[in-house]
């Protein structure tokens, strides 16, 4: 390839993405744009791979700049418009209004009466206002308005700090700008810890350039971006000699990301794949996860008991979760719903084990926990998999992609009512897993194949890892 011809290729995709990310902003919503909105994401995600394709043939120490550049014009081209697929920035509002107003969130929720007095009307709006979104009057534009909040208290504490710097005025841009600001942490970070684990910097696009992040973090500024924040630090970190210090450090960050979002709990034991001594680390680092959740946890406890758990619970039968409905590759087996709950919390528990006993380095092990969580409980919502696209880059493994992808059709599905919804989740979810074991199956192909000396990282792409400088990852990397 021509030394121009990377420039040309990446610079067309990365105007590409922009135009699109530009067009979905300002776009109709789903309910209104329905399937033509998920054929604008497949036409991105073209873009997308065509993208990272040019990437990691980017000659020159300023490729990495020049992709962040242009993952940061992505993000500020999705903030023209407001959110398209998700109303969960509208909840975070609120609880952000009453925290500065002196209540708890986890006491009572928004319709309650005695809060009538901290409704705003962006919030609430009039019998016009509701005719317009389509409501009935009274309406509100928060999700759940009869349930407490869901979301654990480090998200509360984002919550405050974004509503204190806005101020009663803000509207949509305070969310999205707040997921813009995490998102360039993200990028700082991500270059960071991949260097640190010896894999090539230029990686950094399959995260910059993915419409995923710029859709569901800046334009639907959900705080999940904050979480990823907390991951790819405790990644970055987790490259460090192995201390006590070093494990400490891991555990406050997972524990951090789980006061975010819980899910990210499942990273603490990735740190065994960075140390001769996994026991004593592990223990270290959850014992530090741990407290950090009690602490954030705690003032809540102390003034509303048992509600602390919020609207958890009941997402949880919600989403058919405590029914075993929810997990729809375990229902291929044609196990009982009652049993594929507990297969898939199961298959779970035994990556878990495989990457305490075997030691991944801690991004492919990251990627296998994260991945293994997403395909065994089939979430609807797709932004849950943005913090697996960001473990996935710092391993540089994108076939972890595909799961990312599959929550699109799906996600679509239920929010049209599509009657083949679980179908449709089911297709997506069972392609994906088939990728991802198809990627595995040729790495270890090709690993057996090649001399000891010639072996690559597990989990890298071996068409797209030749040719373009990148340095062996350090040996306590590698898978075994």
């Amino acid at each position: 390839m021509s030394s121009r011809r990377p420039f040309i290729a990446f610079a067309a995709a990365a105007g590409a993405g922009v135009i699109l990310s530009a067009t979905v902003a300002t776009g109709r919503p789903i309910l209104a744009s329905r399937w033509s909105l998920l054929g604008l994401l497949a036409a991105w995600a073209v873009a997308w791979i065509a993208g990272v394709v040019a990437a990691i043939h980017l000659p020159g120490r300023w490729a990495v700049t020049a992709i962040i550049i242009a993952g940061m014009a992505l993000r500020v081209a999705a903030i023209a418009g407001p959110p398209t697929t998700s109303d969960d920035l509208y909840r975070y509002s609120w609880d952000g209004r009453v925290q500065v107003a002196g209540v708890d969130p986890y006491a009572q929720p928004p319709d309650s009466p005695a809060l009538a007095a901290l409704r705003e009307p962006w919030l609430w709006p009039d019998a016009v206002g509701c005719a317009a979104l389509h409501r009935p009057p009274g309406c509100s534009r928060i999700n759940r308005p009869s349930q407490l909040t869901i979301y654990p208290p480090l998200a509360e504490a984002w919550f405050v700090a974004a509503y204190r710097v806005a101020g009663p005025g803000a509207r949509h841009k305070t969310w999205q700008v707040a997921g813009l600001a995490t998102e360039l942490g993200v990028l700082a970070l991500l270059s960071v810890a991949l260097r640190r684990s010896g894999r090539d910097t230029r990686w950094v696009a399959l995260y910059a350039l993915s419409p995923a992040p710029v859709l569901e973090v800046v334009n639907n500024g959900h705080v999940d971006g904050l979480a990823v924040v907390c991951v790819v630090a405790a990644l970055a970190v987790a490259t460090g000699p192995p201390t006590w210090r070093r494990d400490v450090a891991f555990g406050a960050l997972i524990g951090a990301a789980a006061m975010v979002k819980v899910y990210p709990a499942v990273l603490i034991v990735v740190i065994a794949g960075a140390t001769g001594q996994r026991i004593a680390s592990v223990t270290r680092a959850g014992a530090t996860a741990g407290a950090v959740g009690i602490a954030g946890y705690l003032p809540h406890f102390v003034r509303v008991g048992r509600h602390v758990l919020g609207y958890l619970p009941g997402y949880l039968h919600e989403e058919h979760y405590s029914t075993g409905g929810r997990f729809l590759l375990a229902s291929l087996t044609r196990l009982p719903s009652s049993v594929a709950g507990t297969a898939s919390v199961l298959a779970v528990a035994a990556v878990g084990i495989w990457v305490l006993v075997r030691r991944p380095s801690p991004p492919l092990g990251g990627a296998l926990l994260v991945g293994g969580l997403l395909l065994a409980t089939s979430p609807v919502q797709p932004w849950y998999a943005v913090s697996l696209l960001a473990v996935a880059t710092i391993g540089g493994a994108p076939e972890w992609a595909a799961v990312v992808a599959a929550g699109y059709p799906y996600f679509f599905a239920v929010i049209l009512d599509n009657r083949s919804a679980a179908r449709i989740g089911t297709f997506g979810y069972a392609a994906a897993l088939a990728v991802v074991a198809a990627a595995v199956i040729g790495a270890s192909t090709t690993r057996a194949s090649r001399q000891p000396t010639q072996s690559r990282s597990p989990g890298s792409w071996p068409r797209l890892s030749r040719g373009f400088g990148s340095r062996r990852p350090r040996a306590d990397n590698c898978l075994g």
